[in-house]
């Protein structure tokens, strides 16, 4: 079992990353626990088709792309030979129906997924410069910044390389429209989260 979180949601998931595997899904499984699912795992993105036959509960089929943002959701029914198709899907999230998950979510895969190398903290340090501590829950310096800058969640910073990178390849107005509706959408999340402070352990 792997964790993944969906909007603070956190989910402990069984991966189906083969052709076996995917095709058994939660076939013929008559319970699932709240806070568990089945990530069904493809190579690349490609067109996936989904159906609920053999499937004894109800479930919410949840389509994410390669960024990890859901793109559809559609409603299971237990024995539908119902087919529900969308292109470039990575990933496919099954979880008991109506889960509250819906278009648009971030998905982190983070402990799904291997670390991309392009992603790495910069520890290059400059001299003569003010610098702003981020301090864990023990009360040591997890990092150390020059001040001003904006700090994105490591999973949301590989989103970005990404989305980065695709618009840097194709050039196209769709690919840096979806690389800057990211970035806002981030800035606006840590805008509206509520503070948060740790207490430093006395020594």
């Amino acid at each position: 079992m792997k964790n993944i979180e969906v909007n603070g949601k956190k989910y402990k998931v069984s991966i189906a990353d083969t052709d076996e595997l995917r095709e058994q899904g939660l076939q013929n499984v008559s319970a699932l626990p709240k806070k568990e699912g089945m990530l069904f795992i493809f190579d690349e993105p490609c067109k996936a088709c989904f159906w609920m036959k053999d499937t004894l509960i109800p479930l919410d089929i949840i389509y994410i792309d390669e960024y990890g943002e859901v793109q559809n959701v559609f409603k299971g029914d237990p024995e539908s030979e119902k087919m529900f198709e969308a292109q470039d899907i990575k990933y496919v999230l099954e979880l008991n129906i109506d889960s509250g998950v819906k278009v648009g979510d971030d998905v982190d895969l983070s402990e799904v997924e291997p670390e991309d190398e392009t992603v790495q903290e910069d520890e290059e340090e400059e001299e003569d410069t003010e610098k702003l501590h981020v301090v864990g829950p023990d009360g040591n310096t997890q990092m150390e910044l020059d001040g001003g800058e904006r700090i994105f969640s490591r999973p949301n910073t590989k989103t970005l390389v990404k989305l980065s990178k695709k618009a840097y390849k194709s050039k196209t107005d769709k690919d840096y429209k979806a690389l800057g509706r990211k970035v806002f959408k981030y800035i606006d999340t840590q805008n509206t989260n509520e503070e948060q402070y740790v207490e430093i352990k006395k020594s």
